[in-house]
């Protein structure tokens, strides 16, 4: 149904701002790793099972993929010709997706890396200029972004067999699909740029029907993760000129938070229970980790070996890792559990 997509304009309740104290977060370790001649670690996913995903760089201005088992053991790769690779997710089975960067430059690619190594790539079309996977749902078909040759910004889904299905947000300059759950559920954002319209939150469902989103008076809302029952955590630009955290449950419950004294709230992670994780800074332009709990408590995450914090997943258990900016500037990954 990828050519009759069904949009509907949602106007669902909105909870108040809720603005909670970004509490330290008790009875929680950290554990900080590096590949072998890393200068800069940037882990972005973490599986069930406790396998991280990311990237890392080295001394000769390349970065490479990296997959980091639970026992500590941590495997390199590359697509062939990559001098940039970025991963952006690994699955239950510890199957790794993102995009790679040839010395070119002026394009991307994506890839597939399958559990024993073997790497598949792709082109979201044969005109795409950069292609952005973005996760996988639970039968390994991965979702993403992707630009054409008009500079058009479009969302696809890739099978597993290859077959490639391109979508759009109904008159949007971009559609960004920034995550997909375990049933292939989409959500991300329609850039509409136009002022007497704002900007809004999508979710994609399997069929390809759309559903928007929007917090009222925002000047733009963004679906940024999704779990596995739908809930979803995001965030909207307010009138206020500020970024502001925001849930969406299953129901069309729209929900704003923020730690206490943000003037930035970004989500980057839900896992099944709801608990988010992600950024806010509070005026001093450094980046602070957050974890926000189902019943909305939120809590500081910073490691302690940093000076910046940025947690980028978190998985059913409660697992979390991310990165952290130490006294030297350098970028390091990071483990945090309770």
């Amino acid at each position: 149904m990828s050519n009759a997509r069904f949009f509907h304009l949602l106007t669902p309740s909105f909870a108040v701002i809720a603005f909670a104290a970004a509490s330290p977060a008790n009875a929680a370790t950290f554990a900080t790793f590096d590949p072998p001649g890393s200068v800069g670690t940037f882990p972005y996913s973490i599986n069930a099972s406790g396998m991280i995903t990311g990237t890392y760089e080295t001394s000769d201005g390349k970065a490479h993929g990296f997959i980091r088992a639970a026992d500590g053991t941590v495997t390199t790769f590359d697509p062939d010709g990559s001098l940039y690779t970025d991963p952006s997710a690994i699955d239950s089975d510890g199957r790794v997706t993102g995009e790679y960067t040839p010395p070119s430059r002026n394009r991307s690619h994506g890839f597939v890396r399958e559990p024993d190594g073997t790497i598949t790539v792709f082109d979201a079309t044969s005109h795409a200029t950069y292609t952005r996977p973005v996760g996988f749902d639970a039968d390994g078909n991965v979702a993403g972004s992707f630009t054409d040759h008009h500079s058009k910004a479009r969302g696809f889904v890739r099978s597993t067999s290859g077959t490639i299905t391109v979508f759009d947000y109904p008159h949007a300059l971009v559609t960004a699909a920034n995550a997909v759950n375990s049933s292939g559920v989409i959500t991300g954002l329609g850039l509409l740029n136009n002022f007497n319209r704002p900007d809004r939150g999508f979710i994609r469902a399997p069929d390809g029907s759309l559903t928007s989103f929007k917090v009222r008076g925002a000047l733009s809302t963004e679906g940024l993760a999704i779990n596995a029952s739908g809930t979803i955590a995001g965030d909207y630009y307010g009138q206020d000129s500020v970024t502001h955290g925001v849930v969406r449950d299953p129901n069309g419950k729209l929900t704003s938070f923020d730690p206490k004294g943000s003037q930035e709230t970004d989500p980057y992670a839900i896992n099944a229970s709801g608990s988010i994780v992600g950024i806010y800074q509070v005026g001093d332009n450094i980046n602070h980790g957050f974890l926000r709990k189902p019943n909305g408590s939120i809590h500081n995450i910073d490691d302690p070996e940093g000076v910046a914090t940025t947690p980028a997943s978190i998985n059913d258990a409660g697992v979390v890792t991310g990165y952290f900016k130490d006294a030297n500037k350098q970028y390091h990954g990071f483990i945090r559990t309770n």
